[in-house]
């Protein structure tokens, strides 16, 4: 029994001769996702599309085209923002979202041998589990562009993709036109599985759509969310049972949450695909079936074969999956029973030449069965060895046989995973040796590049993405050090030989199975984190940890002791100074590391006064306490901490201690920096370091008595300060995870966004992100207590933390705007999973459909509440704000005009931040289509500016009562310093 991999219909490209047009020459799509998208069965559930003002969005500035066609949805407009603004304008209603018919998604089987029912049913040893494969490209982070242009009655389309000739005819059938009218510009990746492009046919459909009716070239930013998905995989239970050594029942089930190769926006047109599926049932059922022999065999898959693309989608990755699933769980079997791994598969093998390529391979590799295992490298490193098979048949070359010893170390703290050495093994039935000329890519390089895919794909939640190795790096810039590649049985003769497509099919299971053999840490999913296997350590060593605890509670007693002695001490010893280090001692990976860090922990915001030097200190933070000012932190050897070392430093950042043993207050939110992990720790220490000196003096903090003293901040500590790291919640995604680490250490969101007690110690619990104050503005709530009148949604969050602005919530400004631009500097994915940690504090938000609902009602209250209001309010508004804030009056003076109806400021308790928006002006957002608002303190007096403030309550959140005491709130405002 084989695995049989099929080759993608329509391979022959139809390439465009035209350059593709540069993306500042693009108009942007934007395409409504339909509320509720879900994938059964291989085909979108989605709800109807009711109705959309398309004269609305039309009459919008910049905006290009509209298309709604069944349930499509899209606008062309000249930026990301206006195509935002014409999508909202649209107001599109649809329907309740509908319901699955509830009845389970069948079981096909598609290979029978025996009655593995029956035997499963009555075995004495059954061993039964899940696996699961990753489709690459339809993560939460994959990300797709694609671009389209009609022209002179021709399509061309410029896209990731790896079936042009099917997507030709489906652009044509989307477009009624000819297929002679499609060209296409098409790249593709090495590996099907690997390659990033399972999104491209979806964003070519909605960017041919729209560029032909815009009749110009469209760009189509694509990512997984926008159509139903975000972690696609594919799922397999396998099922054994078991008699003494032989296995005499082997059962799987395959199931996908894939989308279909058949674009979305297809079926949101009701448009038939002029494709037929090229799956059939030999070729799905030869998918699974395993290699040995094994007299009871049930090979199914969930799903119609003719309902579903989604095997005919990535026939490569269905292979991976099913070879990972299987040799993993030969491998459980082959543990739980002690017998050997290479052994047991030998006992179930009849292919005379699949059984000679395993005993060549791991003869090869010096498998023994009787050998121990390997002793621990040095200190906490352990060794480990997998073994993994497979056997496929392809339709151009043949039978192919291939086989992996993989040999791993394991740093039992950190989780770190190093591929050390490979044994593989291949046999087929079209290798000869004149196809042992170098290729586009070697057997070694493939090996290579598959261990880097499989053990550093996935980062961990400190990892920041440009300091991760990806498997395309050269060796030479990754690194890493690479894994020793031997070669066996008829590859052993050869320097250079091609790799092909089931040559790493065994690769994943190996490694898993030398974790296994490693540590005793079973992981049934790709990629192998070091974050996933510290936590799998952690928590198996928890299990263990009860009788630890029972003989060592007298040394834990005494040192905790001794620590909390030490937390007491007023005063803390120096540490000495040393020489500043000499340029170019640190590494550019290491730099560009610290730079990412101090962007995400504001360092420069705090530490910069106004017109001051980056970094140089002398801010002034306004405190219930008094005012603190902020410290230099360039290195400069008298004024700054050129003379620190890492040492002091870290105690600084992680305990509150200056180098000197003084304690720092509390507004250094050293109470956040603890849980920063000590890699980042180590790279902002040298991104300071390698910065240039400043000399600068700054202020000396002056506390009025008795919170000058700061001794007593030890006992503060003891109270309030847990110097612990972060620790990641194991149930909750990486994404969210990422995202609390950045909030919770990095970026301090808590120290401004919660309430503090009398003695200015951040409130927990359920009062976490329910709002505070900053340097006197208001830092509202993040949770479902936020005063915005529409709800905040993952999505809206992340617009304004990269941007600076939400179309429904306003602009950032005071604080917030200089955390924005920081922000702006951070890797896109790093933001969202910021968003994502946010938005996990609030109710789930209602619809699209009804948030918009929501808006347009919100905005025609406020527009009857105008007509019944007048006065020097009005008069002020109509002369200072109406131009750049009312739709009606004027051409748009920066593209967008903020409705201030939404304006989560407007609709506070508290009217502190408008009043300071009106006094101090805003900047602009670093990514909107936005400008800088003017400052009224100069143009306006008290009188003037509680006039305007009352008036905008009273119109834009008329069913919020009116705020109280503005003139004395204004002066009072107006003589706070100003950053």
């Amino acid at each position: 029994m084989t695995q049989r991999l099929v080759p993608h219909a329509g391979r022959a490209s139809v390439v465009a001769e035209l350059a593709p047009p540069p993306a500042a020459k693009c108009l942007v799509a934007h395409v409504l996702t339909p509320p509720g998208l879900r994938w059964i069965g291989g085909k979108p559930l989605s709800p109807r599309l009711l109705g959309a003002d398309h004269h609305a969005a039309l009459a919008l500035p910049g905006v290009r085209a509209v298309v709604l066609r069944h349930r499509f949805a899209g606008v062309v407009a000249e930026s990301d923002a206006l195509a935002a603004n014409a999508a909202h304008a649209l107001q599109a209603r649809w329907s309740a979202p509908p319901r699955a018919d509830g009845a389970p998604v069948p079981r096909r089987a598609l290979t029978q041998v025996g009655a593995p029912s029956e035997v499963l049913a009555n075995a004495a040893t059954r061993h039964a589990q899940d696996y699961q494969w990753p489709l690459a490209g339809t993560n939460a982070e994959a990300r797709c562009t694609v671009i389209a242009d009609w022209r002179d009655g021709m399509l061309h389309v410029w896209l990731p993709g790896t079936r042009p000739g099917a997507l030709r005819e489906e652009l044509a059938a989307l477009l009624g036109i000819a297929p002679q009218q499609v060209a296409l510009a098409c790249w593709q990746a090495p590996d099907d599985d690997a390659d990033p492009t399972l999104l491209a046919h979806h964003a070519a459909a909605d960017a041919a759509l729209l560029a032909h009716a815009a009749g110009k070239p469209v760009m189509r930013r694509l990512c997984a969310d926008d159509i139903g998905l975000s972690d696609a995989v594919l799922s397999v239970r396998v099922d054994t049972a078991q008699s003494g050594a032989a296995i005499d029942a082997y059962a799987t089930t395959l199931a996908g949450t894939a989308a279909p190769w058949v674009p979305l926006a297809l079926w949101l047109t009701h448009t038939p695909s002029p494709v037929t599926d090229g799956t059939d049932t030999a070729q799905a059922g030869n998918a699974g079936n395993p290699p040995y022999r094994i007299p009871n065999v049930d090979v199914g898959m969930v799903g119609a074969v003719g309902d579903s693309a989604t095997f005919d989608a990535a026939p490569l990755a269905a292979a991976r999956a099913q070879v990972f699933a299987r040799e993993s769980h030969l491998d459980e079997i082959a543990a739980a029973s002690g017998s050997d791994p290479v052994a047991l598969r030998l006992a179930h093998l009849d292919d005379a030449r699949g059984g000679a390529l395993v005993r060549q391979v791991s003869e090869r590799a010096g498998w023994s069965p009787a050998a121990p295992r390997a002793a621990a490298a040095a200190g906490n490193v352990r060794r480990g060895r997998g073994f993994a098979y497979a056997h496929t048949v392809d339709h151009d070359a043949g039978q192919s046989w291939s086989a992996w010893v993989a040999e791993v170390e394991v740093d039992d703290t950190t989780g770190d995973l190093a591929v050390t050495r490979v044994t593989v093994g291949r046999d087929s039935e079209s290798l000869a040796p004149t196809q042992a000329a170098p290729a586009t890519r070697s057997l070694e390089q493939a090996v290579a590049d598959t261990a880097l895919q499989l053990t550093a794909a996935t980062p961990g939640f400190d990892t920041w993405p440009s300091a991760a190795p990806t498997a395309r790096m050269l060796p030479a810039t990754a690194g890493i050090a690479l894994p020793e590649v031997r070669l066996a049985g008829t590859l052993a003769g050869y320097d250079k030989l091609a790799a092909g497509p089931a040559d790493t099919l065994p690769a994943a299971a190996a490694v898993a199975n030398a974790i296994f053999d490693a540590t005793g840490v079973r992981l049934r999913a790709p990629p192998f984190s070091a974050e996933r296997i510290r936590l799998a350590l952690a928590e198996s060593e928890d299990k263990r940890g009860s009788r630890r605890k029972k003989r060592g509670w007298l040394a834990a007693a005494a040192a905790t002791a001794a620590g909390l002695c030490a937390t007491l001490l007023p005063w803390r010893a120096p540490i000495a100074p040393v020489a500043p280090t000499e340029p170019g001692f640190y590494s550019a990976a290491t730099l560009e590391r610290g730079r990412l860090v101090a962007a995400a922990g504001d360092c420069a915001v705090c530490h910069t006064a106004p017109g001051g030097v980056k970094n140089a200190g002398g801010l002034p933070l306004e405190t219930p306490f008094g005012t603190v000012y902020s410290t230099n932190i360039t290195p400069d050897v008298q004024t700054g901490i050129g003379n620190w070392s890492f040492a002091a430093f870290e105690r600084a950042m992680r305990k509150g201690i200056h180098r000197d043993g003084r304690r720092l207050y509390p507004a250094f939110p050293y109470t956040a920096f603890a849980k920063v992990s000590d890699a980042d720790m180590q790279a902002l220490y040298a991104y300071l370091m390698a910065a240039g000196p400043v000399k600068s003096e700054v202020p000396q903090t002056r506390l009025a008595f008795p919170f000058n003293m700061r001794p007593l901040l030890a006992g503060w500590n003891l109270l309030f300060h847990r110097n612990e790291p972060f620790k990641p919640d194991p149930l909750r995604s990486a994404q969210w995870n990422r995202g609390a680490y950045l909030a919770e250490g990095l970026g301090h969101c808590s120290a401004c966004h919660s309430p503090r007690n009398a003695l200015g110690a951040e409130q927990g619990g359920r009062k976490y992100l329910t709002g505070g104050s900053a340097d006197d503005w208001e830092a509202p709530p993040l949770t479902s207590l936020t005063h915005a009148p529409v709800p905040w949604t993952e999505a809206a969050l992340f617009t304004y933390l990269r941007g600076g602005y939400a179309p429904h919530h306003g602009a950032a400004a005071g604080p917030m705007a200089p955390v924005v631009e920081e922000l702006a500097q951070l890797p896109e994915s790093d933001v969202r999973a910021i968003a994502h940690y946010v938005a996990s504090f609030a109710s789930p938000p209602p619809a699209p459909s009804v948030l918009a609902a929501q808006a347009a009602q919100i905005e025609q209250r406020s527009a009857q509440a105008a007509l019944t209001l007048n006065g020097p309010g009005e008069r002020l508004y109509q002369s200072a704000c109406a131009v750049c804030h009312q739709s009606d009056q004027g051409i748009a003076q920066f593209g967008v005009k903020p409705a201030l109806a939404l304006n989560t400021n407007l609709h506070s308790k508290l009217p502190d931040n408008v009043i300071q928006v009106l006094l101090q002006g805003m900047p602009a957002p670093p990514d909107s289509e936005l400008g800088a608002m003017p400052a009224y303190a100069d143009t306006l007096d008290d009188r003037q500016i509680a006039q305007l403030t009352q008036y905008l309550r009273a119109r834009f959140a008329p069913d919020q009562p009116a705020w109280q005491d503005l003139e004395n709130t204004v002066a009072r405002l107006r003589a706070a310093p100003a950053h």
